[in-house]
């Protein structure tokens, strides 16, 4: 859906609720991975000076999360410009999106949207190269699993375990996810204080945040409407109208940033007109039963560095362009753009290389 008819969607929403409204996501996309970020910050200063007059916001929001302080600006920010902020969620709203919406007075979640828990998930890189995510509150549960199911009471057995966790772990890396977990009971703890009333408030919101914090056993436990209401989060009334305008805004952003259609280089190549050319096996190379060994392995060698020369030197560019993120509104739009060529070519043996060429890549202004 262009733009301009995901702005009569907002257009739609806000003139039912009387009020401005700032569409804010990022990708959820396959293979195209987006988080909030700081650099989101700057495109909203943009917003929220393009609204005059208004002691009132919307902020329409679509991410699976990324940093907790990003969050914590963003809403810092728009509280400073105005006195009542709600998030309305169609979707999804996970990790620090979830921790963005405790700052707003109220939140409008579509029936089938979800929150999540606000627990930090800290990335490690393995000696081999590979990439291990966990939460701090992984490393509790293991402790716990070693004194209460496996009843390990020996101050050397369990010196022996930790010892074992900390080859494979790196302490510091245990001390980070620690001071992660902190910093996110302390986050949320501050953007629910953001509209608590009184000391009582306030308590409640420490409760609040450490709930969402440590009382879930999976990261992507999904919170749905009825489950924010019984976590006490600021849930407004069921309006159906208002339901259904905040769907049909969405699937305007689903259908621009293609959510439901993974990236795939490759076949964004293969649906070039002419690049699956490239791509079609190439013939065996005849030569007779009795060929030395020698002779047949200079030749197979000298066929399959001219047939690399020849497919890179008519390979065939296929240009992409994929969305991360988008921060638009009636007034003022911006997405994160990124973009260049993908080029592929079968090798001799047959295994197929992909190149691929980023050419663009950052936040742009849509007209």
């Amino acid at each position: 859906m262009e733009i301009a008819e995901r702005v009569k969607a907002y257009r739609a929403i806000e003139q039912y609720r009387g009020r401005p409204l700032i569409a804010y996501a990022t990708s959820t996309r396959i293979n195209v991975p987006a988080y909030m970020a700081g650099d989101a910050v700057r495109e909203f200063v943009d917003q929220i000076q393009s609204i005059e007059d208004s002691g009132t916001v919307d902020i329409l929001l679509h991410s699976t999360g990324g940093d907790a302080l990003a969050a914590w600006k963003l809403m810092s920010m728009i509280r400073e410009r105005f006195k009542h902020v709600a998030v309305l969620v169609p979707f999804m709203a996970f990790s620090a999106a979830t921790m963005f919406a405790l700052g707003a007075d109220e939140i409008v979640m579509h029936p089938d949207a979800s929150l999540g828990p606000i627990d930090p998930q800290i990335a490690v890189r393995m000696p081999e190269g590979g990439i291990r995510q966990f939460a701090y509150e992984d490393l509790t549960a293991f402790l716990r699993f070693l004194r209460v199911d496996v009843g390990l009471t020996s101050e050397r057995n369990i010196t022996a375990v930790v010892d074992k966790l900390f080859s494979a772990t790196d302490p510091l890396t245990v001390g980070a996810a620690r001071r992660a977990s902190d910093l996110s009971t302390e986050v949320g703890e501050r953007l629910l204080g953001m509209h608590a009333a009184n000391d009582a408030g306030r308590k409640k919101a420490r409760e609040i945040a450490t709930n969402l914090n440590k009382s879930f056993f999976a990261h992507g436990d999904a919170i749905s409407r009825s489950r924010a209401r019984s976590l006490e989060l600021q849930i407004a009334k069921d309006d159906p109208k208002l339901e259904s305008l905040l769907w049909q805004a969405y699937l305007g952003i689903e259908g621009h940033m293609q959510l439901r259609k993974p990236f795939d280089p490759l076949k964004e190549f293969i649906a070039h007109p002419g690049a699956a050319e490239a791509l079609k096996p190439r013939a065996p190379i005849g030569l007779p039963p009795d060929t030395p060994q020698e002779v047949a392995l200079a030749a197979f060698n000298n066929v399959m560095q001219m047939a690399m020369q020849a497919a890179q030197s008519s390979m065939t560019e296929v240009p992409f362009a994929v969305v991360s993120a988008l921060i638009e509104s009636p007034r003022v739009a911006s997405e994160f753009r990124s973009g260049g060529t993908v080029s592929a070519y079968r090798q001799p043996d047959g295994e197929v290389r992909l190149i691929m060429t980023e050419t663009e890549s950052g936040w742009r202004a849509v007209t």
